[in-house]
């Protein structure tokens, strides 16, 4: 895949994120004006619902950050593989904290099918993004050593 387009997949599903977790967010303002009038709802976790909004966020900011990365490297290509290693790591990643939401405990692999897909799908994701990074580094390494001071 050439730089421009994973710089290109990269900036829409980072803008994307970004859009999705605000709308997450004037949701959130809803229950939280419930919770303030008294009526507390037991059977979602705000503080883990606002981890998700929050994961959101920094993962869409990791996106921009992995296309500039590609554009101050001058590459050409970008393994395919890494690409969508990050668009899933960021899309995924903030999941597990959307489960312990409602209740999931998504960090502990044990339990019944749903906590066990949570927590699978933690680790696949973060596994992706530190893959997705990797990949990245090793193509830019090159670049990197050549432009340092003899």
């Amino acid at each position: 895949m050439t730089a421009l387009q994973a710089s290109q997949l990269w900036l829409m599903s980072g803008a994307l994120a970004i859009v999705f977790s605000c709308l997450l967010g004037f949701a959130m303002l809803t229950l939280v004006k419930r919770v303030s009038e008294g009526n507390p709802i037991k059977s979602i976790n705000l503080r883990q619902l606002g981890a998700a909004h929050l994961d959101w966020l920094m993962l869409s900011f990791m996106l921009a950050l992995a296309s500039g990365f590609v554009q101050a490297f001058a590459l050409a290509e970008v393994p395919r593989w890494a690409v969508l290693a990050l668009v899933f790591g960021a899309w995924v990643n903030p999941l597990s904290y959307l489960f312990r939401a409602f209740g999931v405990n998504a960090f502990v692999f044990a339990g019944g099918p749903l906590q066990r897909l949570s927590s699978a799908l933690g680790g696949m994701s973060a596994s992706a993004i530190v893959a997705g990074w990797l990949g990245l580094v090793f193509q830019a390494w090159p670049v990197f050593v050549q432009g340092l001071p003899a």
